[in-house]
């Protein structure tokens, strides 16, 4: 399991990111016909003023329930990103339903998938644990009526031959919240489990014993 960096503190103190979840949904078409995308704004935030101070990142979710959506394949592959790449994976195409080997992954109690799609941090806030983090509690937020979540662990940016090891390493954090590999590189967390809330409190934990400013010295630079 990979550890946070050590040697330099925080950018800000973690108890002051917000998230903001946005739904997003095309009002025109039938919502049969459309996923569930959810994005997630993580910032920092001063409640005394109530003002967003500082942007860390974006994640970007989409919500699959063949209950809900009539072509899951066909209306997940035609957006940009991994979504597609995990829905051929996780999505049988000749039934249109979630493949049946899924189960070994995640208990359908409930119907729906929750898929990261993307997640991208401000380059200052990397390397101490908190896209982990902030990616379980918003899986945490989302999860009601998932049975599980999927994500396909591969870097946004960067040169193609540091690829191999960004991938590793983008794994190592994903099996951090629970995800375990499933097919052709994609990963499932299973939520009817107590996996993900036994993670998460230690990852949070993790992060507060790093050196950051303290929220009063903070608030009061903000200001300066």
């Amino acid at each position: 399991m990979p550890q946070p960096n050590t040697k330099r503190a925080l950018p800000g103190p973690a108890s002051a990111i917000k998230l903001t979840y946005t739904q997003e949904e095309c009002w025109f078409d039938s919502v049969e016909d459309e996923p569930i995308i959810w994005h997630v704004s993580a910032d920092l935030f001063d409640h005394e003023r109530d003002e967003t101070v500082e942007h860390i990142g974006d994640f970007e979710f989409f919500r699959a329930d063949p209950y809900e959506t009539r072509d899951m394949f066909g209306v997940l592959d035609g957006h940009d990103g991994d979504v597609g790449l995990i829905a051929e994976t996780i999505i049988d195409v000749t039934t249109g339903q979630f493949h049946n080997d899924l189960d070994d992954f995640t208990e359908p109690i409930y119907p729906a998938m929750l898929i990261l799609n993307s997640a991208k941090l401000v380059e200052k806030w990397r390397g101490f644990g908190v896209g982990a983090a902030l990616v379980g509690r918003a899986i945490k937020r989302l999860s009601p009526g998932c049975r599980g979540a999927a994500c396909y662990p591969a870097p946004l940016e960067g040169r193609k031959e540091d690829r191999e090891t960004a991938v590793a390493a983008l794994q190592r954090t994903w099996q951090q919240l629970g995800f375990e590999h499933y097919r052709d590189d994609v990963f499932v967390l299973n939520l009817g489990t107590v996996t993900l809330d036994e993670a998460l409190p230690a990852l949070i934990k993790r992060l507060d014993t790093l050196p950051q400013p303290d929220a009063d010295d903070w608030r009061y630079g903000a200001d300066a």
